[in-house]
């Protein structure tokens, strides 16, 4: 029969918080897991499984529980944690912000929607966005590309190494990342629509007597739309190639990189 000493038994618990924490920040700040739609009692029970079983093949050293030392370590893993997660929300956003710059140019940007993971409203473009990427990130098995990079992350950045600053600066480069995404995305249906008011222009030039705002608003809007459709063809390979340029970005800033 296995008998544990109670000393035992807290060096096992005192080593499995920390990797316990910083499980627990990544899947409060993953998109879909970290939303309203999922309880807290979920993500936490979800944390500690994946604690369990990540815990025995990790090195964690030894340190006082109620030492600075370890506050400071919890703070850490915390912070590495939410920074894995919150790489991913940045790539969801990112089609989130390329729907509402969509809305907006065609017209469309009075159409809100509730976004229900978040709990605010949105244009109803950017949703369905949202909506999309988010079947994408499963369908494509996403989650567990990220769960199996946050299991090598205590590989490439195990607990005790410290902060690098340089690392955090180029986590904030990464929002002009993702706004030179979003507009490259609508850039095509900018530049349609674009076209079409030119087209307006010249109309209300050569026929004063004609109405251009009574015809414009509506003819832009299904314009729009159908121009939407047909870019939904590509949204799929847009976006795999975003989510491999996210993974390129923590091998090279993080050095985070899977075995095979």
């Amino acid at each position: 029969m296995l008998e544990l000493h109670p000393d035992q038994l807290m060096s096992l618990t005192i080593s499995f918080l920390l990797p316990f924490f910083r499980i627990g920040a990544f899947f409060m700040a993953l998109p879909l897991f970290g939303s309203r739609l999922v309880s807290p009692r979920v993500r936490i029970a979800f944390s500690f499984l994946v604690a369990i079983i990540i815990t025995p093949v990790i090195d964690v050293p030894n340190y006082d529980p109620i030492s600075p030392a370890y506050i400071v370590l919890i703070a850490e893993q915390l912070v590495i944690g939410f920074v894995l997660g919150f790489v991913v929300t940045i790539l969801f956003q990112l089609f989130s912000l390329a729907g509402q710059l969509a809305a907006m140019k065609a017209g469309l940007g009075f159409a809100m929607s509730n976004d229900p993971a978040n709990g605010i409203s949105v244009a109803t473009l950017g949703q369905y966005y949202l909506s999309m990427v988010a079947l994408a990130f499963l369908g494509t098995n996403g989650h567990l590309v990220m769960i199996e990079y946050l299991a090598e992350s205590f590989n490439y950045w195990p607990i005790g190494s410290g902060f690098d600053s340089q690392r955090y600066w180029q986590l904030v480069l990464l929002g002009g990342w993702m706004f030179e995404k979003a507009l490259l995305i609508v850039l095509p249906l900018a530049v349609a629509v674009l076209v079409i008011n030119l087209s307006f222009g010249v109309v209300a030039k050569a026929s004063p007597q004609l109405n251009v705002f009574a015809l414009g608003f509506p003819i832009i809007m299904l314009f729009s739309l159908f121009f939407f459709w047909i870019m939904l063809d590509d949204f799929l390979n847009i976006y795999l190639l975003f989510f491999a340029e996210m993974i390129d970005w923590m091998k090279d800033t993080w050095g985070i990189r899977l075995n095979g």
